[in-house]
């Protein structure tokens, strides 16, 4: 399994390689459409993150019966929608033409990552001996 860190970077390369001839868009209010678009699902998307993280009886319904598959499934989860924050990021910066999109976005990734990577140990740590 690949290291999740490690997509914001590559997002941030592609999008510094690619913007230095400018970006795709030709009318600059798209760009402040898209960006208020994306900002309110990427709050809508660290919700959810929260939501999935901190509630212990919704993946106990449905996904596996044993608690250690439960554990890393939420985390999986969480991590899965922590990196499209970094997609997001990098859909503004193509469009745009600048880096400061991109980098915004992926403070956001690294430290929803962060707090995902902290709650998967707490839920770990709380699993009962076997």
């Amino acid at each position: 399994m690949a290291n999740p860190s490690r997509g914001p970077v590559l997002y941030l390369v592609i999008a510094a390689l690619v913007t230095l001839r400018g970006g795709f868009a030709s009318d600059q209010t798209f760009v402040l459409v898209l960006f208020f678009a994306l900002v309110l699902v990427s709050a809508a998307n660290i919700g959810l993150t929260i939501f999935l993280q901190i509630r212990k009886t919704l993946m106990q319904v449905g996904a596996t019966p044993d608690p250690v598959g439960r554990t890393f499934l939420t985390m999986a989860t969480g991590s899965i929608l922590s990196e499209t924050h970094a997609i997001y990021g990098l859909v503004l910066t193509l469009t745009s033409g600048s880096l400061f999109y991109g980098i915004g976005f992926t403070i956001v990734t690294w430290t929803s990552l962060w707090w995902v990577r902290k709650r998967f140990k707490q839920n770990l740590a709380s699993l009962p001996d076997a």
